[in-house]
C-alpha cells in the first residue's frame, strides 16, 4: 500500500540550518542559578546510531553482500536505480531499527544514516515503498532455498570452531505466530492463536541463539513430522560442514523440539 507521502522539499542536511537562521538561539530565564541557552547548531542527529557497529560487522564478514548474490533479479539493467544489495541492506537495517512496515520507506529513504548503512551516497534517496514491495516479492523458491543454505554456511564460518570444541550440536525447533492484516496470500485463521496469521517454523542453534533456518508456512499449518525430518537433515548438514567434522564427537546432534512437535 502506498501512503502517497512525498519526499521532503528540504533535504535533511539543510533543515537544521533553516531552523538556526530563523531561531538562532533561545534563552530561558526561569532557572535562577544560571542562564540557560538553547540553539540548533547540533547538526544532523540520529537515534539509530546502533546500526553503525552492525554495519561494520556486516562489512567485515560480508554477510549481506553474500546473500544479495543469491537473489535473482528479473529487472532490466537499464531501468535499475537501486541494485539488490542496496535494497537488501535498506530493508534489513530498516527492520533492525524497528521500522518493519515498508510504508515507512517513503520517509526513511531520505534518512542519512540509512543511506550510509545501505552504502548510498548522502542525499541520494533509497528505494521507495513500491520498489521495496516489488523487490521483496520477486524471489522464487530456488532463491529462498539458497538463502537458507547461506544462513547455515555463514554460521559454520563464524561459529563452527566453538561448536566443534563444545562437541555437540543442539537445535531448538519451534513455530511462532506472525499475525497478518488484510488478504495476504496463505494467511489463514489459526484456532490455537485465535487470529489470522502465518505459522513459520524456525530452527535455532541453542548455545548461540543464532537462526539457522526459517520455513514459511500457511497460518493454518499444524506441526508435522516432516518438520522434524527437515531439522534432522539440517543437523546432518551442519555437522558435516563443521571444521574437523571427521571427529565423531563434533558430530553429535541433538534436536529439542517444542512440545507441539
Amino acid at each position: 500500500m502506498n501512503t502517497g507521502s512525498c519526499p521532503p522539499s528540504i533535504s535533511f542536511r539543510s533543515i537544521h540550518r533553516l531552523i538556526q537562521s530563523v531561531l538562532p538561539q533561545l534563552t530561558f530565564s526561569f532557572h535562577r542559578h544560571q542562564s540557560i541557552n538553547a540553539d540548533f547548531s547540533g547538526g544532523q542527529i540520529t537515534s539509530d546510531a546502533g546500526l553503525l557497529p552492525l554495519r561494520a560487522f556486516d562489512q567485515r564478514h560480508h554477510l549481506t553482500s553474500d546473500l544479495a548474490q543469491l537473489l535473482s533479479d528479473p529487472r532490466q539493467d537499464d531501468r535499475v536505480h537501486h541494485d539488490s544489495l542496496a535494497l537488501l541492506r535498506q530493508r534489513l537495517y530498516q527492520i533492525v531499527a524497528g521500522y518493519e512496515d515498508t510504508n515507512g520507506a517513503d520517509r526513511l529513504r531520505h534518512d542519512p544514516l540509512l543511506q550510509i548503512v545501505a552504502d548510498q551516497k548522502l542525499g541520494h534517496a533509497l528505494g521507495s515503498q513500491p520498489t521495496l514491495s516489488r523487490w521483496e516479492n520477486a524471489p522464487v523458491a530456488r532463491d529462498l532455498v539458497r538463502l537458507n543454505d547461506a544462513l547455515l554456511d555463514q554460521f559454520v564460518r563464524l561459529c563452527g570452531e566453538p561448536v566443534r570444541q563444545r562437541g555437540e550440536i543442539l537445535l531448538d525447533i519451534d513455530s511462532t505466530d506472525d499475525p497478518t492484516h488484510g488478504q495476504q496470500q496463505l494467511s489463514f485463521f489459526n484456532g490455537g492463536y485465535g487470529q489470522h496469521m502465518y505459522h513459520p517454523m524456525l530452527v535455532f542453534e541453542r548455545h548461540t541463539g543464532c537462526l539457522l533456518a526459517a520455513r514459511l508456512r500457511p497460518g493454518n499449518a499444524s506441526s508435522h513430522a516432516r518438520d522434524r525430518a527437515h531439522a534432522a537433515a539440517l543437523g546432518t548438514a551442519f555437522a558435516g560442514g563443521l571444521p574437523g567434522s571427521e571427529d565423531q564427537a563434533a558430530r553429535r546432534c541433538w534436536l529439542r523440539p517444542a512440545a507441539a512437535l
